[in-house]
């Protein structure tokens, strides 16, 4: 598997003490830019949603970056079912990529841009998006010109995986600054990087307490409908 992913065994070693914190929809509550939706119109309802504390440091965050550069969220809050069929289809990408490779190596690769919901083993995963605890972000200027950043986050599927990485190299010094930028200001807000994905971000799931060196998530699977 490629480094630390939030489908890491030792990740999904930590234990979740479910703090029963709602879900909060930013096209609602205000404040912070979105959307489009992402990736197909499954995600239509949900992506806006995230949890109430997430939200918060999401401002916060927000309030750390120069004047004219405003977050834009890509996505927050994901259901299973949705994020079963994002996996399904990374998987079908990888496939496409590395053929002749063993199933379990495809599933591993898979994992990388995408969480599962299950593993072959029958093993129940929790998502970070189904947490509401994980979001996609991204830049925006005052017209709501995404920053260069190297790539179109929504293209993300067409991209090759290296060029996602937030370290990537190969890109333009305005690129890494304004990755570097994003990084900064999500980190000072608590958050914590998934470092194959510039974009993702997360606080109080599993994968954010295993890097924090919490003992237990606060964050675990939610469904608002």
């Amino acid at each position: 598997m490629h480094q630390l992913t939030p489908s890491s065994a030792q990740v999904l070693a930590v234990p979740v003490h479910e703090c029963g914190e709602p879900l909060v929809d930013i096209k609602l509550l205000g404040g912070l830019q979105y959307g489009p939706a992402p990736e197909c119109p499954e995600t239509q309802d949900d992506y806006t949603w995230v949890r109430e504390g997430i939200y918060s440091r999401l401002l916060h965050a927000q309030s750390l970056l120069p004047a004219g550069i405003y977050l834009r969220l890509y996505e927050g809050y994901r259901s299973l079912i949705v994020q079963k069929m994002l996996f399904n289809d990374e998987l079908q990408r990888v496939q496409r990529r590395q053929p002749g490779v063993s199933v379990a190596a495809l599933f591993d690769e898979a994992t990388r841009m995408v969480s599962a919901v299950a593993y072959p083993d029958g093993t129940l995963n929790i998502p970070p998006h189904n947490t509401g605890a994980a979001v996609d972000l991204f830049l925006v200027d005052d017209s709501g010109t995404m920053l260069d950043v190297g790539m179109d986050i929504y293209r993300w599927t067409e991209t090759e995986p290296d060029l996602c990485l937030t370290h990537a190299t190969g890109i333009s010094d305005l690129a890494m600054k304004n990755r570097v930028l994003l990084n900064d200001v999500m980190t000072r807000a608590g958050f914590v990087n998934y470092l194959q994905e510039w974009w993702h971000f997360s606080y109080g799931d599993r994968f954010w307490a295993y890097l924090s060196g919490h003992d237990h998530a606060i964050y675990g699977g939610i469904s608002h409908r």
